[in-house]
């Protein structure tokens, strides 16, 4: 199940789930501000609006999902300031996993979080190596280690009266 989109009462504008991290707001909102200048110079130098400069996918995406228009500067305006807005106050989920997440799944973690928790959360992935296996979940105020490695912690005095019982 898909979660459903919350909207912002400033922008009336959803987050697609393409757009993970922090980094994909941010290469967003350069990419907006290239077609900006692109409109802005075709303005001035009469230049055909028609060959708009090739858009990612995380951006048509965006368009897409908010009925937006790059060619009306309103729309334009409109993408920016909600860029901004989750690039400065989107909570940004901390996780951890001992090699590289596939995509889908970091799909799937974002979806459950935005339903969950906030329609806009951003994940933060980083490598650690050492937790073997698993994931650890950090936020501002809250830890959760869901990894191999303190779950072996944890039954290491199981193990050894196991071990002791066998022998």
């Amino acid at each position: 199940m898909e979660p459903k989109q919350a909207q912002t009462a400033q922008t009336g504008l959803s987050l697609p789930l393409q757009i993970l991290t922090q980094a994909d707001v941010s290469r967003l909102n350069r990419e907006i501000e290239a077609v900006r200048d692109f409109f802005a110079q075709a303005a001035i130098g009469g230049a055909n609006t028609k060959n708009v400069p090739q858009i990612s996918q995380q951006l048509t995406a965006l368009i897409n999902e908010n009925h937006l228009n790059l060619v009306q500067a309103e729309d334009r305006t409109r993408i920016e300031f909600f860029l901004k807005a989750v690039r400065a106050k989107a909570p940004v989920v901390h996780v951890s996993f001992a090699s590289d997440p596939k995509p889908d799944f970091l799909m799937k973690i974002a979806t459950w979080m935005r339903r969950e928790a906030h329609p806009y959360v951003l994940l933060h992935v980083g490598l650690q190596p050492s937790i073997a296996a698993g994931c650890v979940i950090r936020t501002t105020n809250k830890y959760f280690d869901f990894s191999f490695k303190r779950h072996f912690d944890e039954s290491k005095a199981k193990l050894a009266t196991t071990l002791k019982a066998i022998s």
